[in-house]
């Protein structure tokens, strides 16, 4: 039996969630929020060391303006809400993705987050944000390139955005069973969980069964 340290989730639904509640699609990501900051308590009373959750991907540019407006504005939000419960509980947060691209608002909100978090050290949470992991691959490519690395396995996802950290579980709530561009480098041997319930319904229960199957699975490793 090998206790879990690091968690991957994909976390969708929100947008069918405030449909099915007949709520503007807003309501759906900020209630998300919460499921998030509920995961992250579980998480750490679990005693897991990181969880890395997905929360806007450079494909979800192509959504309607409004929406991407508004997850833009879904990060100060968590940032004026959330950032104090968050320290309050002990977790650092850091980001992984081309946040360059963000509106300098979000970045702003960003960097508050990490400076005010950066000497916690019970839970990392880890937001994927403006995230591809194809663009993450090629980037990690170029890193060694320039650097004039040796290109093999260890130092290429040394070079990737979440670095060479084993992932033991990858969940994606909301129904569908794909990996979305996410962190394709990184899940070799990850065990994965897929959940119907939308992200608003997916409560620490589940979260904490999908921990105890994956104390029961038998990870091998291609031995």
């Amino acid at each position: 039996m090998s206790e879990p340290k690091t968690v991957a989730i994909i976390m969708d639904g929100n947008r069918r969630w405030a449909k099915k509640n007949n709520l503007p699609i807003s309501s759906g990501h900020r209630r998300g929020i919460e499921s998030l900051i509920e995961i992250v308590k579980t998480a750490k009373k679990a005693k897991l060391e990181r969880l890395i959750v997905y929360a806007f991907s450079t494909e979800n540019w192509s959504r309607d303006t409004f929406e991407v407006n508004a997850l833009m504005n879904l990060i100060n939000f968590g940032v004026d809400v959330k950032l104090t419960e968050i320290k309050e509980n002990g977790i650092k947060l850091d980001f992984i993705g081309n946040l360059a691209d963000l509106p300098k608002n979000a970045q702003k909100g960003i960097n508050k987050c990490i400076d005010e978090t950066k000497h916690l050290s019970e839970l990392t949470l880890t937001v994927a944000l403006n995230y591809g992991a194809i663009s993450d691959i090629l980037e990690a490519v170029k890193t060694i390139n320039e650097n004039k690395i040796e290109l093999n396995e260890e130092n290429f996802l040394n070079a990737t955005q979440i670095g060479n950290q084993e992932i033991d579980i990858f969940i994606r709530t909301g129904g569908d069973k794909r990996l979305s561009n996410f962190l394709l480098a990184n899940i070799g041997y990850t065990e994965l969980f897929f959940s119907d319930k939308l992200w608003p319904e997916f409560s620490n229960n589940d979260f904490i069964q999908i921990l105890d199957e994956f104390k029961e699975r038998q990870r091998r490793f291609g031995k």
